[in-house]
């Protein structure tokens, strides 16, 4: 055979690899798409439910300050009950031998949500937790975990007093490598991944709401509907039953799991992989286009203040610099679970991040999020690209007034 021919076979042979998976490709959305139709049926049919937090359609951020709230419990004697619980089930639970919160001693605990963008901050004394939620499987951020160590470091604990907590949905969201930058490996004993499902859940039901007090009854409602929240989330409400026997008939049957256990095991973790493929190209689809739309956005940022210092890095999407006597403050657009345009001081020492009255009066009514920072953002949602960048556009519009190049 010569070596056109063994070529011309290559080809041949690399071209019915793929073809096979285009088949197989198209066989799996079929199957996801009649099981999705069959589920839209089967919840249209569930009985009557209501649950406050649902029908205000709770997102990451929901979530974190309802966590934030729980922990920030407090008796009339000064003990953080529900926080101590926290860290006793972490220490208890732990699935690796080596992760020890065992110094963590609860003092005089700061809890907060959503300061620097990180999820929920647990500072005391002589330690700070970062507790990073992913309750709706957001992407991790480039290197996010790293700079929320970086930002907790520059608040004077030393490394080996920050510990991070990283809440999964379920075990199958672990942190991407690139989130830690170079901190992986000194975390891997105060680092510990939570998931809503299988610890967050069975810790309120089984640890937090017995032991609240009957005349706490705000506080005993609250949880009774968070937890029935989770419940609805991953389908354990009791009204679920019968739907979810339903659903897992048809997926035994469209996959043929007639055989051993064993056997039908191996098929379900075949099929559990096609569907994590499928979702990894689209995650790759869909950060091309975003980086598409950013690229585009920036360009023109660039052409409208070209005088004015740009941001262009890889922890924001971009933004702007605004000189203020001898220092300057911020204005960016960057993302989480969702985009938010914001002006901070960020960049500068904690003791010079002082922003103008002047400032804060005329960008409060745009940006109605704030923290200490001191920050202040808003949030939109995930794909709101004009809207967010018009809003930038607006703050801008402002602040280059006041403050001329």
């Amino acid at each position: 055979m010569n070596d056109i021919q063994q070529i011309k076979e290559v080809f041949t042979f690399l071209d019915k690899i793929t073809d096979l998976k285009l088949s197989s490709t198209k066989q799996l959305m079929s199957f996801i798409s009649k099981f999705m139709e069959k589920h839209r049926k089967a919840e249209a049919n569930l009985a009557y439910h209501i649950n406050l937090i649902d029908e205000l359609h709770a997102g990451e951020n929901a979530h974190s300050r309802i966590l934030a709230k729980l922990l920030q419990q407090k008796t009339p004697y000064g003990k953080f009950e529900i926080l101590e619980s926290f860290i006793k089930y972490i220490r208890e639970n732990s699935k690796e031998k080596s992760v020890s919160f065992q110094k963590v001693q609860i003092e005089n605990p700061n809890i907060t949500q959503e300061i620097l963008r990180i999820d929920l901050w647990i500072r005391d004394n002589n330690y700070a937790i970062i507790v990073e939620n992913k309750v709706h499987w957001a992407r991790d951020e480039s290197e996010q975990l790293a700079r929320y160590i970086d930002k907790t470091k520059a608040e004077g604990y030393d490394e080996k007093q920050i510990y991070v907590v990283y809440l999964s949905p379920t075990y199958d969201k672990t942190p991407d490598e690139q989130t830690w930058g170079n901190y992986k490996d000194l975390f891997a004993e105060r680092y510990i991944n939570l998931s809503f499902r299988d610890d967050i859940l069975p810790w309120l039901i089984n640890d937090i709401l017995p032991n609240v007090k009957l005349k706490d009854k705000y506080l005993s409602s609250a949880l009774e509907q968070y937890i029935d929240h989770l419940k609805g989330m991953f389908d354990l409400r009791n009204i679920n039953k019968k739907m979810n026997m339903d659903l897992q008939e048809f997926i035994k049957q469209e996959l043929g799991l007639t055989g051993t256990s064993q056997e039908n095991l191996a098929k379900l973790e075949a099929k559990q992989r096609e569907i994590n493929n499928i979702n990894n190209q689209i995650d790759l689809l869909k950060k091309n286009f975003e980086q598409e739309i950013f690229k585009e956005w920036k360009a023109s940022l660039k052409k409208e203040y070209v005088d004015y210092e740009q941001i262009d890095n890889t922890n924001e999407v971009g933004g702007v610099y605004i000189p203020i006597n001898d220092t300057k403050m911020r204005v960016v657009v960057s993302y989480n679970s969702k985009l938010y345009c914001q002006v901070d001081m960020d960049h500068l020492d904690k003791e010079k991040r002082n922003m103008p009255p002047e400032v804060i009066e005329s960008i409060k009514h745009l940006l109605p999020e704030k923290s200490d920072g001191p920050q202040f953002w808003k949030y939109l949602p995930r794909d709101a690209y004009d809207e967010t960048f018009d809003l930038m556009r607006s703050v801008l519009t402002i602040l280059t007034k006041m403050f001329p190049v």
